[in-house]
């Protein structure tokens, strides 16, 4: 709706209705979307979280299970630029080990 479209209620207090837009999450709570950029020139594949600004345009969107599938395979790293390192490799080591990450201050 445009501000030419708006027109007053009579008997209704509009004052207290926002006048801004609330800004829109990247993807809804819970849910994870992950994007996965091929080789090229050499460089290993990379996985990123969705919306990564260092993803390419190439890159294809994945579920987390095909991400994981993909990150354990040679020649895929996690992008450190977004939350793709720090949310999926955890979850790839405790897979492959059967046990969770030891507590660092331990």
């Amino acid at each position: 709706m445009t501000s030419a479209q708006l027109r007053p209620i009579p008997g209704i207090d509009l004052s207290t209705v926002p006048t801004t837009r609330r800004p829109t999450p990247a993807a809804p709570a819970g849910r994870w979307a992950w994007v996965l950029d091929g080789r090229t020139r050499g460089r290993a594949a990379t996985l990123h979280a969705e919306g990564c600004r260092t993803a390419t345009d190439r890159a294809r969107p994945l579920g987390t299970t095909a991400a994981l599938d993909a990150l354990a395979r040679p020649g895929t790293v996690a992008c450190t630029g977004c939350d793709a390192a720090e949310t999926l490799l955890p979850i790839l080591r405790h897979g492959q080990n059967g046990a969770p990450d030891p507590d660092p201050g331990d």
